[in-house]
């Protein structure tokens, strides 16, 4: 048997018997905190746009040139402080505050096989922006206040202002109720593989 992560992957490896299993999220850790908790966990000003990287910008598979820029043309448009933060350095513990603190998780890569970082932000219920990498369409299929892009900047732009405003107007997004829809916690997922060990 081959375990694969996503449909994108089973159609390249052109192996008819590979079965999609993507990661699991733990849902006991990634889950959603109020506003406020999260901001005073990380002394954010909460009057201010935060948008996480989700990544470390070093990676250059992860483009953080299209983000950096993007940001750019946002704090030129908006009267709000807007601020970056990367996903480097941060222990795991803090990492989901620095998901429900931001008003929009960001995802540049220029490829992925099932982005972890995705399925975390969508446990905590995070307003997404993503190129459209991996499984993330599928993921994020009907997931209002979570939108894909392709490399134009200006396209780009107008989706991160979209997904802001929807922040503004309702902070939280259905993507969790998404998450447990598609059986992608961490314990499912793990009696997924346990399964298929057991019938092997």
């Amino acid at each position: 048997e081959v375990v694969v992560k996503s449909q994108d992957m089973k159609t390249k490896l052109k192996s008819e018997g590979s079965r999609v299993i993507p990661n699991g999220v733990n849902c006991d850790v990634f889950r959603p905190y109020t506003r406020k908790k999260a901001f005073e966990k990380l002394n954010w000003d909460p009057n201010q746009y935060h948008i996480l990287f989700a990544a470390n910008p070093k990676r250059p598979e992860k483009n953080y040139n299209l983000a950096k820029n993007l940001i750019d043309r946002l704090q030129k448009e908006i009267e709000n402080k807007v601020n970056l933060h990367a996903l480097v350095g941060i222990s795991h513990e803090l990492v989901p505050y620095y998901m429900n603190a931001s008003n929009v998780v960001l995802l540049t890569s220029l490829w992925e096989g099932s982005p972890n970082v995705i399925k975390e932000a969508m446990a905590c219920n995070r307003p997404i922006v993503t190129t459209n990498v991996g499984d993330v369409s599928w993921l994020l299929n009907d997931v209002d206040g979570c939108y894909v892009i392709d490399n134009d900047i200006d396209t780009a732009l107008k989706k991160v202002k979209n997904a802001i405003e929807f922040s503004n107007e309702n902070w939280t997004t259905s993507g969790r109720k998404r998450i447990l829809e598609l059986e992608l916690d961490s314990k499912t997922t793990a009696n997924k593989i346990l399964n298929l060990y057991e019938t092997l």
